[in-house]
């Protein structure tokens, strides 16, 4: 069975490693963290690969740390290298899909043709071309060193050698390598360096792993057909459209549960190191399964009672899953705290969505709530308190690192949510928030001056509802960086928060917090379709009656409105004038 320890476990120190200068890497701050007062440090790409004295020598360094410096002369390219030509490739289909996220809306979403390349294409497949690795090199040791040490889906020396494999020997030079390396460099390209998803590069990579998406599923000679089938599913989670993902990881489950994976047993014989990869695989894929059931509400794949690994241990010898602070010695243990978070992600499936809940009385549905909700506090707690508030993490990591908190907590949130009604993509939550646009229940007054909320109109908030407001002032903070369909769903539970407590002492900072997001409002409504999204829109109402009891109050208390501690009128007027609706 499914053991979840409780106790957090320490990090050794890594050992030392050549610095980005030394590895040809170019210092680059990062606009996104500006306006926090912090810079992170990003790194950009050499800017001169190819066959110079000094790539000679940064690679032959590369090279010799992994004893396989005698290969440099094969795999410089020659002097008129013949290039693989993008034009050959088609473009990656972008489509406009239905969003399970937002009502009514259209958003970009990649799909998987259904058919293999053809004619030229075919052929460039088929030889299985790659640019010279002095090219992709730096793109390689941007994924292992700023993604798979947090997300070790590859083991960084096995992979290298199958890279030199590949380059120096056409005999090599199969499939699966191919596609393997193919999803590390698409990965590094969209994740890392945010390229677009029609970049070209970018483009040419998820191709070339698309013609071979059904060898991959019936690999089983090693690891490495699972491992790309778990980078596409990491590629393909952030569409729009989650259907993808979860095919894929449906079939990625099954191959790790044909290989063993899920048995400790199968593991007993094998060298450590081995078992350690393919207990961290599993994990990964255990978390992805997870993730994308709650979010389309569908059933998981790997159940608990068939699976006896214990959580993700830290290995002191490489620190992997590790996040550790630039500027003190705070540590957290983020794969195994993402995966207990994904044991409780299913356990909240299992209660609101499985066919099982249905069979729930009262009393069982109640304790069943209860021991998720200590579930979800135990989890919490596991987080290091320097790591529980914006300037912490922005002070400690680099955007990698920050990114992967955000996400997970946010995902926390969504559980919090869930299982307290208040998730902003729940139809009965949903409707609960569009009655206070009825006047039955808040009557529009003059001068802005609303009535007060009539509850006998209104079904009651949630018992949990302080928890839930406490927790989304971190989770709309943290989701500055996120995703539109995040921090709406905070937006809207401030909203509410002002309209039910427009006298509660956090007003005025809640209103900042929500004044916050005027500029990522405007950038979402300059690149958004004509068709509306729901919740902004429904935000923009909802911020017209949180200010009408905001003046009730203060009209009550017999003030100046501008003497209020909460924000000044300009806030209001900005709220009502901002056209979230149309381009």
């Amino acid at each position: 069975m499914l053991q979840i320890a409780d106790s957090m476990e320490s990090n050794a120190e890594s050992p030392a490693s050549p610095t980005r200068a030394e590895r040809g890497y170019l210092w680059r701050p990062s606009r996104a963290l500006q306006h926090h007062g912090q810079i992170a440090i990003t790194y950009s790409r050499p800017l001169s690969p190819g066959s110079s004295p000094s790539w000679i020598r940064l690679l032959r360094t590369r090279l010799a740390a992994v004893g396989l410096d005698k290969l440099l002369p094969f795999l410089l390219p020659p002097q008129n290298n013949h290039q693989l030509s993008f034009q050959n490739f088609p473009e990656i289909r972008v489509y406009k899909a239905s969003d399970m996220w937002n009502q009514g809306s259209t958003l970009p979403c990649l799909g998987i043709s259904p058919q293999l390349p053809a004619g030229p294409v075919m052929t460039n497949t088929a030889q299985h071309e790659l640019p010279p690795l002095v090219e992709i090199l730096p793109e390689l040791d941007n994924y292992f060193e700023n993604y798979n040490c947090f997300i070790p889906l590859f083991d960084r020396a096995t992979f290298m050698h199958m890279v030199i494999d590949w380059y120096s020997s056409p005999a090599k030079k199969s499939l699966i390598p191919w596609s393997a390396i193919n999803i590390v460099l698409a990965i590094s390209y969209r994740v890392l360096d945010d390229l677009p998803i029609d970049d070209t590069r970018l483009a040419q990579c998820i191709r070339n792993v698309q013609s071979v998406t059904t060898e991959l599923m019936a690999w089983n000679e090693d690891l490495l057909g699972l491992q790309v089938l778990l980078g596409m599913v990491i590629l393909f989670q952030g569409t729009t459209n989650p259907q993808l993902a979860i095919v894929l990881i449906g079939s990625a489950i099954r191959l790790a549960q044909n290989m063993g994976l899920p048995s400790r047993n199968a593991n007993a014989n094998l060298p450590p190191d081995a078992s350690l990869q393919r207990r961290r695989i599993f994990w990964i894929a255990y978390i992805l399964d997870r993730d994308l059931s709650l979010r389309a509400k569908a059933p998981y794949t790997q159940l608990d009672a068939e699976t006896d690994l214990e959580l993700p241990e830290q290995d002191d010898q490489d620190g992997i899953g590790i996040l550790t602070s630039d500027t003190d010695h705070v540590q957290f243990d983020y794969l195994r705290a993402r995966a207990e978070l994904a044991v409780i992600q299913g356990k909240v499936h299992n209660l609101l969505y499985s066919r099982t809940a249905h069979r729930l009385n009262k009393e069982q549905r109640s304790e069943t709530l209860s021991r998720i909700e200590r579930m979800l506090s135990d989890w919490r707690n596991g987080i290091p308190a320097e790591l529980m508030h914006s300037d912490g993490l922005f002070r400690r990591f680099s955007r990698m690192p920050i990114q992967l908190m955000m996400n997970m907590y946010n995902r926390h949130l969504e559980c919090l949510y869930r299982i307290n009604g208040v998730f902003a993509f729940d139809e009965a939550w949903i409707s609960r928030v569009r009655s206070y646009l009825s006047a039955t229940v808040i009557e529009l007054g003059e001068d802005g001056i609303d009535g007060e909320v009539n509850h006998s109109e209104i079904a009651p908030l949630p018992g949990e509802w302080a928890q839930c407001v406490q927790h989304c002032r971190l989770g709309f903070e943290l989701s500055a960086f996120g995703r539109e369909t995040e921090y709406s769903v905070c937006l809207i539970i401030l909203l509410v928060n002002i309209i039910e407590f427009p006298d509660h002492q956090l007003v005025g900072s809640d209103w900042d917090l929500i004044s916050r997001m005027r500029e990522m409002f405007e950038q979402m409504n300059a690149k958004a379709s004509q068709e509306p999204f729901f919740l902004l829109a429904m935000a923009q109402e909802l911020g017209r009656r949180a200010w009408g009891q905001v003046k009730r109050i203060t009209h009550l208390r017999t003030m100046e409105f501008h003497e209020v501690t909460e924000p000044d009128s300009t806030m209001a007027e900005n709220w009502m004038s901002l056209d979230l609706m149309h381009t």
